[in-house]
């Protein structure tokens, strides 16, 4: 391990005072990553940061567990909504004729023809659809019904 013109710079032929400050500063980083020394980030904290300045990181079991409802509803004849956050939800129609569904709070409907299931998933750790943004409605088209499944 050497750097610079050792007969022009520096110790002169002697390159060990600056070898065995790497080799100590190395040990150093060893010592730490063996010790598992508590680590405080101090920025940023709280700020989306890009990737190239994020910082990664692992979480144990502990720090990110939630516990997950699972939900069946069958509805037929009913409008409705789901006021509580989700992590997924599906809607399968098996009436005989097209449910309405709404994935923006209730401002457009989009018919779902009997027989056909439409799944959605948040997908990711801590992703979830807000509160009211599914509608269904199975009063305006009669013979409509869904059966919706959802985790909560």
């Amino acid at each position: 391990m050497s750097i610079g013109n050792l007969k022009t710079e520096g110790n002169k032929g002697n390159n060990f005072p600056w070898q065995y400050k790497v080799l100590v500063g190395l040990q150093g980083i060893i010592d730490e990553l063996q010790n598992g020394s508590d680590v405080t980030i101090v920025a940023p904290l709280g700020v989306q940061s890009s990737c190239s300045d994020a910082v990664s990181v692992a979480l144990c079991e502990n720090q990110y567990k939630r516990d997950i409802t699972p939900v069946i509803e069958v509805v037929s004849g009913a409008d409705g909504s789901i006021a509580n956050q989700i992590y997924s939800i599906s809607f399968a129609s098996n009436g005989t004729a097209d449910a309405l569904i709404s994935f923006d709070g209730g401002v457009t409907y989009v018919a779902l023809p009997a027989g056909t299931t439409v799944n959605m998933d948040a997908s990711g750790l801590a992703n979830m659809y807000p509160g009211n943004l599914f509608y269904w409605d199975t009063t305006t088209n009669a013979g409509s019904s869904l059966i919706i499944t959802y985790n909560a």
